[in-house]
């Protein structure tokens, strides 16, 4: 019968297996546990003693209110319910749960609960379960960092815009959604955020000593993102715009990263290139892009192992340009303290704010 495995670690597939208790108990390598958590005559079936032998955490499950109730651990099975037996799936149902459980998830403590990240998905040849869940030094020094910035950003964005605190009065939720960003490598989302920022409140090159933080936090957990940036449309640009790279240089003029305006940022998946990138601002626009389709005169950086690199939108490819991000370095040295000063008074601010509540009982966590 057809049904749809799920492992740790990877996109669900459908497969094809015996319907006895054998093939069952091969596929989620022990003991079957079938529970029924919806309406769709399926039935998810996992390892029973999963968790207790330490089987890599897979999927988390959420009742109707969203609300996480239960992560399943190790290989686990969808399969169709007959009236008296397992049944493989239809279509339909095979097509449902496929995108359900599509990206495989990663499980984080955060303001003392487990959370649930969505992953990126990886190549098909290097897929790899993914770690059981550990209290491990490397994860606590990870979201401390991640909370640290996350805190930063936040206070950075009250403090100089009161338009940010309307919009956003609860802090404590905007700081854990920034840090949910974070965990899951979405960090592009915050350079738009950013730079949509810089524009609008006239802060330009105020937030460089972020952006740096934010490239240093890409380095050291693996995250490649890019950015796309396309002239502004003052005045001063129209001679510029859609123009090849060569009819700039004989005209003895320079891609200023001044004229240029960021529209875009994402995450960089793996094995994705310039080309790629390309075709899909032509072809297949991300519902959340404004700009125009990618084109002569456009710029696209690259943001990988915590340095930059941006190259040019040509007639023919694309060209480098080794100087299109050093304005921003240069800026950011300049703020460096002072920038820095703000953000740490900032903190001590709050400390001194917190509420103290007298210290509870500690409960035995539930498993």
């Amino acid at each position: 019968m057809k049904v749809l495995m799920v492992e740790p670690g990877k996109s669900p597939y459908e497969t094809e297996i015996e319907g006895g208790l054998e093939s069952l108990q091969a596929a989620v390598g022990g003991d079957i546990q079938a529970t029924y958590p919806y309406e769709d005559p399926v039935a998810l079936i996992c390892n029973d003693e999963g968790k207790l032998i330490g089987m890599p955490l897979n999927r988390a499950l959420y009742d109707d209110g969203g609300r996480m109730y239960d992560i399943v651990a190790g290989n686990f099975l969808i399969v169709g319910l007959g009236e008296e037996d397992f049944i493989g799936l239809s279509p339909d149902l095979m097509e449902k749960f496929s995108e359900q459980f599509k990206y495989p998830e990663k499980f984080f403590r955060l303001a003392g609960e487990i959370v649930a990240v969505k992953q990126p998905l990886p190549p098909e040849e290097k897929q790899q379960p993914a770690p059981v869940m550990e209290e491990s030094d490397r994860d606590d020094i990870r979201l401390d960092d991640t909370t640290d910035l996350a805190f930063d950003l936040d206070e950075f964005f009250r403090q100089n815009s009161g338009a940010y605190a309307e919009l956003y009065p609860d802090f404590h939720a905007e700081k854990e959604r920034m840090a949910d960003e974070l965990l899951s490598g979405d960090t592009g989302k915050i350079r738009m955020r950013l730079a949509a920022f810089e524009r609008e409140e006239h802060m330009e090159g105020e937030t460089a000593l972020l952006l740096e933080r934010i490239s240093s936090y890409e380095k050291e957990y693996g995250i490649s993102t890019y950015s796309i940036y396309q002239l502004d449309l003052s005045d001063n640009t129209d001679n510029l715009r859609f123009m090849s790279l060569d009819w700039l240089e004989k005209k003895g003029l320079p891609v200023d990263r001044d004229n240029y305006q960021m529209v875009y940022a994402a995450q960089l998946s793996p094995g994705e290139t310039l080309e790629d990138i390309y075709t899909r601002f032509n072809i297949d626009h991300p519902e959340d892009f404004k700009g125009h389709s990618l084109s002569f005169s456009d710029v696209v950086v690259l943001h990988e192992k915590g340095s930059d690199s941006a190259y040019y939108v040509d007639s023919i490819g694309f060209k480098e340009l080794p100087d299109f991000c050093g304005g921003t370095r240069q800026q950011e040295a300049k703020r460096d303290g002072s920038l820095r000063e703000q953000l740490d008074d900032a903190k001590k601010q709050a400390a001194k704010a917190e509420p103290k509540t007298p210290e509870k009982k500690k409960e035995p966590e539930r498993s």
